[in-house]
This record gives structure tokens, sequence and C-alpha cells, in this order.
């Protein structure tokens, strides 16, 4: 089978890509104009790479044949998103009817509410992602969709191409918690009733090719079946760097905490954290997943942590 591959560089095609190479596939990477092909590997070689800014009106041309075209990129950025994953949506689609293939879309799971949840997106980018669903869904070509969690660091080595989400929080909080303790002051911060849905990034990978070898069509959760107490990671992750003593938990919503009389160190941190929010302590379920089990325990957290305190990007900023 072959694949056209877009995002093959962000962490959830990189993934994508090793999966499907390990299986026999072919894969044609589509990459932006001016950008290489990265994998950090150097086992994969590919016959065809596809170079298009797909945010641009340059048409996507290709000429040969393949089975279906798996869309992993996107823009994650909360606030700035605006309509740029339904414009790469639009013109993948495009593609794909003129090549009358299936086209998958990873999309996210946290355009879903359960009734009696507010129904009103978080931000940009959920919006985005859900009009890209609607382009895809009225436009007539078979397609599956993907709806992930948060994605973090490999299973096995805790390792991942591109830090965001979960590592952004954690980036934010030891900058933070530095801070205070260098004025001998404690930081408050509110409990988490919540739970953390985060989903090793190669897991994710492994069950969305399952369903592209077989070219099954349908809308699945990609989340974590029994996800681990927002609380807990949030403490694992105080031991790791050893914080734990310099924090103060205290009994208070995140948006009542963000009313209080608030140090310089506590406003900026609720600033910035109200955007993560939502997806760091959800009070709700998701729908069924199509994962089987959670593999976000102590000794993983410590190799995701690990790897992430011996790379630059705790260092920049």
């Amino acid at each position: 089978m072959k694949v056209l591959l877009t995002g093959i560089n962000g962490n959830l095609g990189h993934e994508v890509a090793l999966d499907l190479d390990r299986r026999g596939f072919k894969i044609v990477p589509i990459i932006r104009t001016g950008k290489n092909v990265d994998l950090n590997t150097g086992k994969i070689s590919f016959t065809k790479v596809i170079h298009n800014n797909l945010l641009s009106d340059e048409e996507l041309k290709f000429s040969g044949s393949a089975d279906c075209i798996v869309h992993c990129a996107g823009n994650i950025h909360f606030r700035a998103a605006g309509d740029s994953n339904e414009k790469m949506t639009t013109k993948l689609v495009k593609l794909a009817k003129r090549l009358q293939i299936p086209l998958y879309l990873i999309s996210t799971a946290y355009i879903y509410r359960p009734p009696g949840v507010n129904q009103v997106s978080n931000n940009a980018y959920e919006l985005d992602k859900f009009r890209s669903e609607q382009v895809l869904i009225s436009s007539g070509i078979k397609y599956g969709i993907f709806r992930p969690s948060v994605l973090v660091g490999n299973s096995k080595s805790g390792e991942i191409q591109n830090f965001s989400g979960f590592y952004s929080i954690v980036k934010a909080f030891l900058k933070t918690l530095k801070g205070s303790k260098r004025k001998g002051k404690k930081l408050r911060f509110p409990n988490l009733p919540g739970k953390s849905n985060l989903v090793p990034v190669d897991q994710a990978a492994y069950y969305i090719t399952n369903e592209v070898q077989n070219l099954r069509l349908r809308t699945l959760f990609i989340t974590n079946p029994n996800p681990p107490q927002a609380s807990w990671v949030f403490k694992e992750t105080l031991d790791f760097f050893s914080f734990t003593d310099t924090i103060n938990l205290v009994e208070s919503t995140f948006e009542d905490f963000g009313k209080l009389d608030l140090s310089p160190e506590e406003q900026s941190l609720y600033e910035f954290i109200k955007y993560y929010y939502p997806y760091w302590s959800i009070t709700y379920n998701f729908p069924p997943s199509i994962c089987k089990e959670n593999l976000i325990d102590h000794d993983y957290l410590v190799k995701t942590l690990t790897f992430l305190n011996s790379s630059n990007y705790l260092k920049d900023g």
C-alpha cells in the first residue's frame, strides 16, 4: 500500500511514518516547500516527496497513484489557529477527490462535549478542527477521522519530536517555581479535580495505522481509556523536579483562583495555564476509545520527564 502523509516532521506524523514503514507501506511525504524530511532515523527512504505549502494557493500536484491520504499536519496554536486547519483539509480533500482515494484526518478529542457540559469551543483551535471535520464530512469522499487527546512522548523511550502541550505546562511551572524559590516564597495553585487524558504518541500511531492498513472508514477516539488523576500527574512531576515543598495547593476552582489577590508570579502562571487547563484537568469522559490500556504510570513519567530535563527546551526562556 502507498500512503500520502502530511506532518511527517511533527510528533504524531513521525510515529505514524515509523509504524507505516514497519508494516511495509510505501510513504510519500507531503512537506512544506523549502523543508526537508528529517525523521532522525535514517531507516526510511522515500522514492518521492511532494513539496507544497498546504496553506497557500499553490496547486497540490501529484500524478501518481496512492491508496489513501493520512493528514497528520496541523496548527495546534490555541489562540492563533484561525482557519489554517480548515484550509489544509480543504486542499487535501481536492486531491483525494481527484485521486478517488480516502482521506484520514487527525482531529482532536476536545471538540466533543457530553450532554450537560458547555458546548462552546474553548479556543480557536477547537473551532478550526471542528470546521475541518465538517469540510471532510460534507465532501462526498471516503474518509476516516481520528480524535486524539493530549499526545505525549514515546511509551518506551519517553522521547518526543517537538515539545508542546503537557511539556509547555511543565516548563511554565518550573520557571515560576524557581523564581518563587529564589524569593523564599511558596507558590499557590488550586487543586486539580479532573483527569489528565494523556496518550503516548506511539500508542496513538499504532491504532491509527491499524485502521489505515485495513482501510476502515469511521470516526474514532484515540484517548486514554483509564486516564490518571490530574493531581497525581502534577504531584509526580513536582516530585521528579524536587519542587513538592515549593507549592501550596488551595481549595479553589481554577476560575475562582484567578480572582484571588495573586502574586505577580501566580498571576503570570495563571494567565499562561488558563489556555491549557481545559485539557490538563477534565471532569467528563470521552466516548469509548480504540486504545486498550493506560500507559501513563510512574515509570513512564520518569522516562518522559528525564528526556525533557535533558533537552535544551527547559533552558530556552
